[in-house]
């Protein structure tokens, strides 16, 4: 992540899609948006107020926010902001304020959290016959890669098929993996082994995904840290 900036990033454009991250439960869920007014000299933005199943998500003035928008192919730009206005008449807008600086997450900067994540699947991929299902847990992650926890070793080169979901992304994330790196866990028992993967074929969405949820783990983790 880049050193941040006060001013939005340039290539910022009305009607342009966006991401509003809410914090709910001590998750912070994505929505897709667009940008509908941006004022430069205050750095205010309207964005429409985005609905899911049929309802509008549960946003009030006075709450952080985070807006994350991707402006060129390499980087996304994330910032926090205090709704100002939300209203619903006569269109449906949540107005925000910037309320820290816009980070520069560039999607090649692969930095890496601890997580603990069982994915929804994970198949070893064969020259020949089916894949085999294997039994595995994500224990930290990128937007480049995986560690994973196996009951069973691989072998560099080996590629995996894997499906997961991280919170507050819709739906799972599936991808295949290259296995770069395997060794033994000291003194599990059972045998563990750990697995160093890179995804190979991420799409710039689910990419974006990844970022959003590593930027704002970290803004997380520094809260708990100060508190």
């Amino acid at each position: 992540m880049s050193r941040g900036s006060s001013t939005a990033p340039k290539g910022l454009s009305i009607w342009q899609a966006v991401d509003l991250g809410v914090i709910a439960s001590g998750e912070t869920r994505w929505y897709r948006t667009r940008v509908e007014e941006h004022d430069p000299a205050t750095g205010e933005l309207t964005v429409g107020w985005p609905m899911i199943q049929l309802s509008y998500v549960s946003v009030h003035r006075g709450d952080l926010v985070y807006l994350g928008a991707p402006i060129a192919s390499d980087a996304l730009y994330v910032v926090e902001c205090l709704v100002m206005q939300a209203t619903l008449e006569p269109q449906a807008r949540l107005r925000l304020r910037p309320a820290g600086e816009w980070h520069r997450m560039q999607r090649r900067e692969h930095v890496r959290i601890e997580v603990s994540i069982v994915p929804e699947s994970v198949h070893l991929l064969v020259s020949e016959g089916e894949p085999e299902p294997l039994s595995a847990r994500i224990l930290d992650l990128s937007a480049g890669g995986a560690r994973l926890r196996l009951g069973k070793p691989l072998r560099v080169g080996d590629r995996l098929a894997l499906a997961f979901t991280v919170p507050g992304c819709p739906g799972p994330i599936s991808t295949r993996a290259e296995v770069r790196r395997c060794w033994p866990v000291e003194h599990a028992d059972p045998p563990r082994w750990d697995a160093g993967c890179r995804f190979e074929n991420l799409g710039q969405r689910e990419t974006d995904q990844l970022v959003r949820f590593i930027f704002t783990r970290q803004r997380e983790l520094a809260r708990q840290l100060r508190g």
